[in-house]
C-alpha cells in the first residue's frame, strides 16, 4: 500500500463518522440547535442539511441608516441641554483659579487697548524745516546746439518703415488706466485710508510668569498643576455641611452614567456574538438566546433551550465578570441562573419574573441561521460620529460597522449611536470645553428623530415584540441608556460593541525563535533559575478593600497619591455560626475561636487624611468616609486559619486564641487542667494565640509559649533559647491579654485573678513539668547545646510545572514585616492541605529540605502523570542542589 493509498484510507475514516445516522440522528448534526429543533419538530429535516453560511450568501446592502442630512452643530435658534456635572465643575476650576494665585492660566485675554497713530507722508513745509536746504550753480550762458539729429546717426543705417511702426504698435499692449505721474501723491490723496489702529496688550507675559512659578513651585512633583493649585489652597471646613448618603444607592460625579438600575442584555449571534440592552420585560425574551438581567442586587443569567453553545459562554463570561467587578452598578454577591424548561419555576425564578413585571408569554426559538443574519443586521445599524469644530460629523470609515479600538483617540471626542445605547466618548486630553459640546450635541442627537425604516432590523426593538416601538420616531424610550464615558473608564457593555477590544487578552508571540523555545521546555523540562529564587521580597503587606489598600489595617498608610492616610478602628463584633443558626458573641469572647468553628467578623473603621501632629477638630474634619462591612455593604473576605492578614489580627489588640475542638463542646474541652498555646506574630497588636497538645513535644526553642493551669489560674510564659526580643513582647502582650479578659472558652471565669510566671528554657520551674509530664530535652528540638545564631526567617518555595514549565514559587506567610525575624511563619498543614503529589523546597538557612508528597489514590494515576511526576522530581532535585550552592 503507498502512501497516498494510506492517506486516503485515513481521510476516509476521519470523515466516516459524520455519515453515522440519517437526519437529526447524524452525530454531527443532533447536537447543534438545528438538530435539537428538529428532534423536538420546531424545524424542518432540510434545517440540517450543510449548506453554505447564511451570512456570506446574504446581499449586503450599501448603507441601511442613513446619515443625518444637516450637520449637528450649535445653533442660536437650538435649545441645548447642558450638562450640570460638567459646569459645576467648571464653576469650580474657575473659582480656584481665581483663588489660588499658583495656579497657570491657559487662556490669553486682553488686558489693555491704546490707539496709536500711523506715521504719514509730510508737507512740503515740514520737509523743508527737516533737511537743510543746498545751493547749486547755475550757468547763466545759453546752450546753442547747430548740429542736426541726423547727423548723430549713421545714414546707411536701416530706417522703420510705415508697416513696421504700425505692427510695433499694434503688438504693444493697451493701458486701461493711465498710469499716473506721481504715485507717492496718489496715495496720500486718498480717503479709504486709515492712519491710526487700536494696540491691544494681552496677558503672554503674565502667563509666561506663572508657568515659571508653577514649575519652581512642583519641582520633581508628579502633581498636576489642579492638584497644585488645590494643595495650596486653604478652605474654611466650618462652612462644610456633610450630606447623608444611602449606602445601598451608588453615588457618581457622572451626571449621565452609563446604566440604569433594572437592564435587560441579550446575547445574541455566532461569530462576533452581539450583547445589546432590550426593553426589560418578559416579551423580549426567547428561547434561542441567552439574557442577563441586572439590578443593584442581583444578577440573573436566563438561558435559552436553543442557545448555541458560543452565546451560553459569552452571557456566563460577562455575568462573571460583571459581578465580581461590579460592572453596570450590580452589587450582587453571586450570579443566579435560570434554565429554560428546567428551573423556571422556582424561588430565584419567581424574583426574576417579577423585576420583569410578571410572566408572560415570550418567543419561541428563530431558525437555525437566524444568529448570523441577527449580527449583520444589528452591526449596520451602529452610527459614530466624531467632533469637529464644535459638529458631529458621520464617521464614514466606520458608519455600519463594527468599531475597532484604533477608533479610540485620546484628544478626540466620539459619539455612539447604538440605538437603545448612545454614549459620549471623551479621550483624557480633551478641553473641558469641547466636552460640554460633544454632551450637549450628543443630547440633542438623543432627543431627536431615529430612522430605522430602511434596516432589516430595529435595534430598539430587534424582536418586534412591542407595537409601541416605531421604527421611525422622536426620542428614545426610558429604558434606553444615555451615557457619558471617558478614556479607561468605559463600561463592559461598551467594550463589546468593539471587533478587537483587547484589555483582556495575551499578545500573541509571533517570533519562531520564542515558539521553538517553549516548545522545547515543554518537551525537556528544565529547573528553575535559582537566581530568581535567592532575593528575598521586600514588599510590605497590605489588605485591598473597596479598591483602597488599608495597609496592615492600623496606623498611617501612603496613598498612591502621596498622601499620608490614618486607618482607626471604630469596633469590632464576631457572630458564631451554626449549621442553621447563628449567635453574636459577648463582647469578653470576641477574639477567641476553635479550630472547628465558623465565625463571621465584622470590622468598622476609618478612613482620615489627617496629619501626625493635626488636632482633634483637624481629623475630624478632615474625615473621608467610614466604611461598615454588614450585610447591606462592605467587601467581604474569607480568613482561613493559619493564614489571617495583619488587618484581622490587629482586630483583637494581641488577644487572639484558636482554641482546639468545637466552641459547643466545651466540657470536652475542659477535661485537663492544664493548656499549651504557642505564640505567633512578630508585632504585638497582632499577636495570636495557637492551642497544641500540651507535651513536650510541642516545644519549640525559637518561640515562646504560654501555659496555663485552669483551677489555679497560672500562666508560665516560657521563651525559647533563640526565641527573638519581639517575639517575647508579643507573647508578654498575649499573657496580660488573658489576664485581663479571663477567657471563658479557656476555663476561667470573670473573678479569677490570674498570676503570671515568665521563664526562661534550661531554668524552668518545677511546676512548669507538671503540666507537660516530664522533663524530656530530646522530645523537641532543643537548641541549647546550639552555638549558632538563629536571627533568619525559614522560606517555603512550591515546586511545579502545572504551568507547562518548571517553576518555583514561595510561599508568603499573609502577615509577615519584613523588617523582623519570623521563627515560624509556617504550619504543617501548609505541606499537607497542598494539592498531592507536591514538591516543596523548604530553605532554614543551616540546611534546606525537599519535601515530596504523596499520591492520593494510587488505581487512578495515568501513565502520562507518572512521568511528569518524575520529570518534576529530577528537576526540583537539580534545582535545590544548585539553590544549595
Amino acid at each position: 500500500m503507498t502512501i497516498e493509498e494510506r492517506k486516503h484510507l485515513i481521510s476516509v475514516r476521519e470523515e466516516a463518522w459524520k455519515a453515522k445516522g440519517k437526519g437529526a440522528a447524524n452525530d454531527s448534526t443532533q447536537f447543534t440547535v438545528a438538530g435539537r429543533m428538529v428532534k423536538k419538530g420546531l424545524a424542518s429535516p432540510t434545517a440540517i442539511t450543510p449548506a453554505a453560511s447564511p451570512f456570506s450568501s446574504r446581499v449586503k446592502s450599501t448603507t441601511p441608516v442613513s446619515k443625518p442630512l444637516e450637520e449637528i452643530e450649535a445653533r442660536p435658534d437650538m435649545q441645548l441641554e447642558s450638562d450640570m456635572k460638567l459646569d459645576k465643575l467648571e464653576t469650580f476650576l474657575g473659582r480656584l483659579n481665581s483663588k489660588v494665585g499658583g495656579m497657570q492660566e491657559t487662556v490669553l485675554t486682553v488686558t489693555g487697548k491704546s490707539v496709536k497713530e500711523v506715521m504719514k507722508l509730510d508737507d512740503e513745509e515740514t520737509f523743508s524745516k527737516f533737511y537743510r536746504h543746498a545751493d547749486y550753480p547755475t550757468s547763466a550762458l545759453p546752450l546753442e546746439l547747430d548740429e542736426d539729429f541726423d547727423a548723430i546717426f549713421d545714414p546707411d543705417a536701416p530706417k522703420l518703415i510705415s508697416s513696421v511702426a504700425e505692427h510695433k504698435r499694434s503688438v504693444r499692449p493697451m493701458r486701461r488706466v493711465q498710469a499716473s505721474r506721481n504715485p507717492l501723491k496718489m496715495l496720500a490723496a486718498r480717503e479709504d485710508i486709515l492712519h491710526e489702529y487700536t494696540e491691544q496688550r494681552l496677558n503672554v507675559a503674565f502667563m509666561e510668569s506663572k508657568r515659571m512659578k508653577v514649575e519652581k513651585m512642583s519641582g520633581n512633583s508628579n502633581f498636576s498643576e489642579v492638584a497644585l493649585a488645590g494643595l495650596a489652597s486653604k478652605e474654611n471646613f466650618s462652612s462644610v455641611s456633610l450630606r447623608s448618603v444611602n449606602l445601598t444607592e451608588q453615588n457618581s460625579n457622572n451626571s449621565a452614567v452609563p446604566y440604569k438600575k433594572l437592564m435587560l442584555l441579550q446575547i445574541k449571534g455566532r461569530r462576533h456574538v452581539q450583547t445589546r440592552l432590550v426593553e426589560p420585560r418578559a416579551s423580549s425574551l426567547n428561547s434561542g438566546d441567552c439574557f442577563l438581567l441586572l439590578t443593584p442586587h442581583y444578577c440573573f443569567l436566563w438561558t435559552g433551550e436553543f442557545a448555541n453553545v458560543i452565546e451560553k459562554a459569552k452571557a456566563s463570561e460577562l455575568a462573571t465578570l460583571i459581578q465580581t467587578k461590579r460592572e453596570l452598578g450590580c452589587r450582587a454577591p453571586y450570579v443566579q441562573t435560570i434554565e429554560e424548561g428546567i428551573n423556571t419555576h422556582t424561588h430565584v425564578a419567581k424574583e426574576f419574573w417579577k423585576l420583569l413585571s410578571g410572566q408572560t408569554s415570550y418567543q419561541s426559538a428563530g431558525r437555525p441561521e437566524e444568529d448570523e443574519m441577527y449580527e449583520a443586521a444589528i452591526i449596520e445599524t451602529n452610527c459614530i460620529y466624531r467632533l469637529v469644530d464644535d459638529k458631529l460629523i458621520p464617521d464614514d470609515d466606520y458608519w455600519g460597522k463594527m468599531p475597532k479600538c484604533t477608533l479610540l483617540n485620546s484628544k478626540e471626542v466620539l459619539v455612539f449611536d447604538f440605538g437603545s445605547e448612545v454614549y459620549v466618548w471623551h479621550g483624557k486630553e480633551v478641553t473641558l470645553a469641547q466636552r460640554k459640546v460633544a454632551f450637549q450635541l450628543a443630547k440633542h442627537l438623543w432627543n431627536g428623530t431615529f430612522d430605522y425604516a430602511n434596516c432589516d432590523i430595529n435595534p430598539l426593538d430587534p424582536g418586534e415584540c412591542n407595537p409601541l416601538i416605531p421604527r421611525k420616531g422622536q426620542g428614545r424610550p426610558d429604558w434606553a441608556i444615555f451615557g457619558r464615558l471617558t478614556e479607561h473608564n468605559e463600561t463592559i457593555l461598551f467594550k463589546e460593541k468593539f471587533l478587537d477590544w483587547t484589555e483582556l487578552k495575551k499578545p500573541v508571540e509571533k517570533n519562531s525563535e520564542s515558539t521553538q523555545q517553549k516548545e522545547e521546555t515543554r518537551s525537556d523540562t528544565k529547573p528553575y533559575d535559582i537566581m530568581l529564587m535567592v532575593p528575598v521580597p521586600q514588599t510590605t503587606v497590605g489588605t485591598i478593600l473597596e479598591g483602597m489598600n488599608i495597609g496592615r489595617g492600623y496606623g498611617f498608610i501612603e496613598g498612591d497619591d502621596g498622601r499620608q492616610f490614618e486607618i482607626i478602628t471604630v469596633s469590632v463584633d464576631v457572630w458564631h455560626i451554626l449549621e442553621f443558626d447563628y449567635s453574636r458573641l459577648p463582647k469578653q469572647s470576641i477574639g477567641q475561636f476553635h479550630e472547628g468553628d465558623t465565625y463571621v467578623v465584622k470590622w468598622k473603621y476609618l478612613v482620615s487624611t489627617s496629619g501626625r501632629h493635626s488636632t482633634v477638630s483637624e481629623k475630624g474634619t478632615s474625615a473621608l468616609m467610614t466604611v461598615e462591612l454588614d450585610e447591606e455593604r462592605g467587601a467581604q473576605v474569607q480568613v482561613l486559619q493559619g493564614k489571617e492578614p495583619p488587618c484581622f489580627l490587629q482586630c483583637f489588640q494581641g488577644g487572639m486564641i484558636v482554641h482546639a475542638g468545637r466552641r459547643e463542646e466545651e466540657e470536652e474541652n475542659t477535661q485537663s487542667d492544664w493548656r499549651l498555646y504557642c505564640v505567633r506574630g512578630e508585632v504585638s497588636v497582632e499577636g495570636n494565640l495557637l492551642e497544641v497538645a500540651c507535651h513536650c513535644s510541642s516545644l519549640r526553642s525559637r518561640t515562646s509559649m504560654i501555659v496555663l493551669n485552669i483551677s489555679k489560674a497560672l500562666i508560665y510564659l516560657w521563651h525559647g533559647c533563640k526565641a527573638q526580643p519581639h517575639t517575647k513582647d508579643v507573647g508578654r502582650t498575649a499573657a496580660n491579654k488573658i489576664k485581663e479578659q479571663c477567657p471563658l472558652e479557656a476555663g476561667l471565669h470573670s473573678s479569677s485573678k490570674v498570676t503570671i510566671h515568665e521563664c526562661d528554657e534550661g531554668s524552668e520551674p518545677l511546676g512548669f513539668w507538671d503540666a507537660l509530664g516530664r522533663r524530656d530535652r530530646k522530645a523537641y528540638d532543643c537548641m541549647l547545646q546550639d552555638p549558632g545564631k538563629f536571627n533568619f526567617t525559614p522560606r517555603l518555595f512550591i515546586l511545579s510545572s502545572s504551568s507547562g514549565e518548571f517553576s518555583a514559587t514561595e510561599y508568603i506567610y499573609p502577615a509577615r514585616d519584613p523588617s523582623v525575624v519570623n521563627s515560624m511563619p509556617f504550619l504543617q498543614e501548609d505541606l499537607y492541605t497542598a494539592p498531592q503529589p507536591a514538591l516543596f523546597l523548604v530553605d532554614n538557612h543551616h540546611e534546606v529540605y525537599l519535601w515530596q508528597g504523596w499520591w492520593p489514590v494510587e488505581n487512578e494515576i495515568a501513565g502520562s502523570a507518572r512521568i511528569r511526576w518524575a520529570s518534576d522530581r529530577k528537576c526540583a532535585m537539580e534545582t535545590v542542589l544548585q539553590y544549595c550552592k
